[in-house]
């Protein structure tokens, strides 16, 4: 299993003067370690992290040295010929492998515990070449700004990136991480791609179809007010991070 996690965005939205993946929340740790703490608990399953980056975001090579003991990194630039953040994901086409799960890394997510989220992808991609983990909800004005999804049992059988208000569909969920056999990589990503230009997709026409799972909660980091709420919870309530 190869791990991808998407770094070449600019962050525009926190307007900080580095790096937002690095970010710190607590002490030593940044946005990132979160989801290394997350990879750690399961690394027996992981072959490498394949980290996306551009040319102005350097600070994040120096940065995770500190996980090159646990972990096999490897560091590709975003292809100029892509788009966006799927457009990201898909410059790493060349790594991709028999499975390849990918992590949001300015968000913190937590399985549940019946459903650690790295194990449990693994087995829906015994058997189905894309599975994505969700969060239920039915909230338009939240499902605007994520990806969203309509899950029926643990099918997935449709798919929106941000949905607009015109868009009169029966989302109920949003994905929160995702993985896709080797050869599903270049279409589910041009398919997302597609929708992130909102142009119609049919995520139905992918040959074996989607498959989903649960998880336990989701908070994206890549805003203000969740960082301030993210780090006040922490201060305040001093629990580990759960294992799962």
């Amino acid at each position: 299993m190869k791990i991808i996690l998407p770094c070449a965005g600019m962050g525009t939205r926190l307007g900080l003067p580095y790096p937002k993946e690095i970010h710190l929340i607590a002490e030593q740790t940044a946005l990132i370690d979160l989801t290394f703490m997350r990879l750690q608990n399961h690394a027996s399953l992981i072959s490498e992290v394949i980290i996306i980056i551009t040319s102005g975001k350097a600070q994040i090579v120096d940065y995770l040295q500190k996980w090159k003991d646990t972990f096999y990194l490897k560091f590709l630039y975003f292809d100029d010929r892509n788009y966006e953040w799927a457009g990201s994901i898909l410059s790493a086409e060349r790594e991709f492998d028999e499975q390849n799960v990918v992590f949001l890394p300015d968000s913190f997510l937590v399985g549940r515990p019946d459903l650690p989220v790295l194990p449990t992808m693994k087995q829906h991609l015994g058997a189905s070449p894309v599975c994505f983990g969700y969060l239920p909800c039915e909230d338009r004005s939240i499902l605007r700004s994520l990806g969203a999804l309509r899950v029926e049992g643990d099918a997935v059988t449709d798919f929106c990136d941000k949905p607009d208000d015109h868009d009169t569909r029966a989302f109920n969920a949003f994905w929160t991480t995702f993985g896709f056999s080797g050869d599903m990589g270049r279409p589910v990503l041009e398919m997302m791609t597609r929708s992130i230009q909102r142009n119609p997709v049919d995520i139905g026409s992918l040959a074996g179809g989607a498959t989903a799972f649960p998880v336990q909660e989701y908070k994206d980091l890549g805003v203000w007010p969740n960082i301030v709420e993210f780090t006040h919870r922490i201060e305040e309530t001093k629990t580990p991070f759960p294992d799962h």
